[in-house]
């Protein structure tokens, strides 16, 4: 697992981002040091990232999003990538929903997320199913992409302004 806390955006701002990449192999065994950050943090949190590639089996308990309904009061923002969200209750559902300050859950190439979607209870809810490009390249998924993209336009252009495409004649 690895926790990286952050300010993100312009030196103004005053909010803190928590990117959680968690194991899924032995997720019980990070679990408690988690908690352990996030209670620390639960106050000022308002953005919560949380991600595991590739979407593996259901390993979040239901009760790390009751805690983030419950006890993260400023919390805006969650976005969930390539996890199993099946453990997830109604309950939890109907706690996220009714948070005051929470504007989006983004569920992006998740499995067993239907829950989320019961009942039209969780009105913040965007489900994602292909790649957002602009986020891929932030997470530098997407670097080795553009490196080949901008060498084969870079190769076309050079082509092309070799000769005119339109024929110059010079007598009247």
């Amino acid at each position: 697992m690895t926790v990286n806390i952050s300010f993100d955006g312009p030196i103004f701002w005053k909010r803190q981002v928590a990117y959680i990449y968690c194991c899924s192999c032995h997720f019980d065994e990070h679990e408690g040091p988690l908690m352990a950050i996030l209670e620390k943090f639960e106050q000022r949190v308002e953005r919560v990232c949380l991600v595991d590639k590739p979407v593996d089996y259901p390993f979040l308990p239901d009760s790390l999003f009751s805690y983030m309904a419950n006890k993260m009061p400023k919390l805006q923002f969650i976005y969930c990538r390539e996890l199993d969200l099946e453990k997830i209750n109604r309950g939890t559902v109907v706690e996220l929903a009714n948070h005051p300050n929470l504007k989006k859950v983004i569920v992006h190439l998740c499995r067993n997320y239907e829950v989320l979607e019961d009942f039209r209870n969780l009105p913040q809810l965007l489900v994602v199913k292909g790649e957002i490009m602009g986020l891929k390249a932030m997470l530098g998924d997407f670097e080795e992409e553009i490196a080949k993209s901008t060498a084969s336009s870079s190769a076309q252009s050079s082509e092309k302004s070799s000769h005119s495409p339109v024929p110059v004649n010079n007598g009247y």
